[in-house]
């Protein structure tokens, strides 16, 4: 009676069947928080997170040395090579001493880095697997907020130039100011005072958690090829670093202690230790990640992994509307349609709208723009896009992996009734085109098909 699944499906129900809008704005948002916590840990069990999280451990295990010696030489010029070693030494601090020695031999693989030792290849794989890193995660972060495309390679390095020097020079100069404030006379001579002594102390210990969630927040705005909000990547933000903060401690506490595992792996520990706290921390930030996306894109919360598919008729409407409203939009020269407003607009969940994109732009029906959003522009003028032509894109999308033809049995009664069927609806699809629907009358849509029938 009170078993497990009884349990589950008694939170379930509770989380989802509650409509929000009839809440109160702080049971709306519990309830809100708790769907975006579910929905966020039932794609962690689903696998594709942590698919994505063991990726990019092994990316990261080949990539880590020639990051660092690259990191190393840019920050060398600013007199900030020391800030690195500290970044280093930090990230891998939950690991207690296993981390220190991890560190000390990071450093001197990075310090026996030579170019001129390497040769073109060498440095070329080098420089290739850093490039792969940041290929993996852009990708990352695109597969959790539904975008198609990566950004173009040159894009990507004027952007992680931007993020490997102008960030942490912010961050560096941040601190410069605070502890200029701090030996400032004025603000010297109130720390006398023991309140402000106590909020100096623990603001102190709390300034590395508000950098490492400023951290969080600037990859999330930045990585992703789309407008991320700065509300949602703060709330993510936020509750990765949270989680970081609790996962270091965990880590440190029940993990590194305990000596079991320096028994059973002996001199492979330290590795081992290393290859679980990366795939933590990556999967800490690919949840963060999540929780953004969710929390802007609240359309995607589902009691339910997935979304119900749209029937093959529901498909043809939707196509042919989401055309029809690009074409208009581009006629009278409005704001193109995005993903997003389409969606909004027919009513159709955003994987809906994604698949009747994704089979409209491969027919080359539409085409999406430059910027961000991209947004959707016609990819053929109105009076060449026939209706037989969008169906047939939306039929190539669905069925790309079904059985041919030809392999399945055919019985000649039926095929007769088939072909003439086809007959009878190619001669309404096929004289039809977006043009005239766009020129139909409103009030009166049913002439557009007798006119053309009869033409």
């Amino acid at each position: 009676m009170f078993g497990p699944y009884t349990l589950l499906e008694r939170a379930h129900a509770f989380i989802w069947e509650r409509p929000l809008n009839e809440l109160p704005w702080w049971q709306r948002s519990l309830f809100l928080a708790a769907r975006i916590g579910w929905a966020v840990i039932r794609d962690l069990l689903g696998g594709a997170l942590s698919l994505r999280a063991m990726s990019l451990v092994y990316t990261t295990l080949l990539s880590i040395v020639p990051a660092l010696a690259i990191a190393f030489a840019v920050f060398r010029a600013f007199g900030f090579d020391s800030w690195i070693e500290d970044l280093l030494a930090d990230f891998l601090s939950p690991l207690g001493d296993q981390g220190v020695e991890i560190t000390q031999q990071m450093l001197e693989f990075v310090q026996r880095v030579n170019v001129n030792v390497l040769g073109t290849v060498g440095f070329a794989f080098l420089l290739y697997t850093v490039i792969s890193l940041i290929n993996k995660v852009e990708a990352a972060f695109n597969s959790i907020w539904r975008v198609a495309s990566n950004r173009s390679f040159a894009r990507q390095f004027t952007e992680i130039v931007s993020m490997s020097v102008l960030g942490p020079l912010l961050v560096l100069t941040v601190f410069g100011i605070m502890a200029g404030a701090v030996s400032n006379s004025f603000v010297g001579s109130l720390t006398e005072y023991a309140a402000v002594r106590y909020i100096l102390e623990q603001s102190s210990r709390l300034l590395p958690y508000a950098v490492l969630i400023a951290a969080f927040g600037f990859m999330y705005i930045m990585i992703p090829n789309t407008r991320v909000k700065a509300s949602a990547a703060v709330v993510g933000a936020t509750v990765a670093g949270i989680a970081w903060g609790a996962a270091g401690w965990t880590f440190a506490t029940f993990v590194v202690k305990s000596a079991q595992y320096v028994a059973i792996y002996s001199a492979f520990a330290s590795l081992v230790f290393f290859m679980i706290w990366l795939y933590a921390a990556w999967l800490i930030l690919l949840g963060g990640c999540a929780i953004a996306f969710y929390y802007q894109n609240r359309d995607y919360l589902s009691p339910y992994a997935g979304v119900s598919l749209l029937t093959l008729r529901q498909l043809d409407r939707m196509a042919v509307q989401a055309l029809l409203l690009v074409h208009d939009a581009f006629d009278r020269g409005q704001t193109p349609w995005t993903e997003e407003t389409l969606a909004r607009r027919l009513h159709v969940p955003m994987e809906s709208m994604g698949e009747i994109g994704t089979a409209l732009c491969e027919a080359g029906l539409l085409t999406f723009t430059t910027g961000t959003p991209s947004r959707f522009v016609p990819g053929r003028p109105a009076d060449k896009t026939k209706l037989a032509d969008v169906f047939d894109a939306v039929r190539a999308k669905r069925y790309q992996r079904s059985i041919a033809d030809s392999t399945l049995a055919h019985e000649p009664r039926v095929e007769a009734f088939f072909e003439k069927l086809d007959e009878r609806k190619s001669e309404i699809v096929d004289a039809i085109t977006i043009a005239s629907l766009m020129a139909a009358d409103k009030n009166e849509p049913e002439k557009v098909i007798s006119a053309t029938a009869a033409s």
